[in-house]
Formats: structure tokens, sequence, C-alpha cells
């Protein structure tokens, strides 16, 4: 529709529909936005946490590890020669043909 053919007050309450129409869309990105940045600071927090807890766990675990005295080495002793191969079954004798 052209403005040519309207009378002063429908433009200007036209102008400001399309105003405010537009404003309200801003401050619907802005507080999109703004979620998403505090759900990603959120995740950043965890994220240090869970890094930091990692960190005391590994530390503890460090500490238990050099704390603990030495394993005592396992007794089963390593062979150093490798075994003779057994040797292969004599064949077996075929039974006497029976004799009449």
């Amino acid at each position: 529709m052209s403005s040519r053919n309207m009378k002063l007050d429908e433009i200007k309450a036209r102008a400001q529909a399309a105003f405010e129409t537009t404003e309200q869309r801003k401050r619907d990105a802005l507080l999109a936005w703004q979620a998403l940045d505090d759900a990603a600071s959120q995740t950043r927090l965890k994220t240090e946490k869970l890094k930091a807890l990692r960190m005391a766990r590994d530390a503890e675990e460090a500490a238990a590890k050099a704390a603990a005295p030495p394993k005592a080495k396992s007794s089963r002793a390593k062979p150093t020669a490798k075994a003779a191969p057994k040797p292969k079954a004599a064949p077996k004798a075929k039974p006497a043909a029976k004799t009449a």
C-alpha cells in the first residue's frame, strides 16, 4: 500500500508499529544472546572445576604412589634358554597278521 493515499495519522501509526516491532526483536535477540552467553559461562566454570578436581586427584595419586613401598618383583623366574623341542613319538607297530 502506498503512503500517498494514507492520512498522516495512519502513516505515523504504521511507522510506530514498525518501530515497536523492530525494538521488540532487538530485545528478544539481546535476551537470547545473554542466555547463550550465560550458558557458555556456566560450561566454562564447570570445566574449570572438573579440571581442578582432576588435577587434585592426580596429585593425591602421585603422592600415594611415591609414599608407597616399592612392590616386590614377581617370584616367577623368566626362562633364560628355550626348552628343547619334544621328540616325536615312535610310529605305532601294526598288529601281526593272523595265520591259520
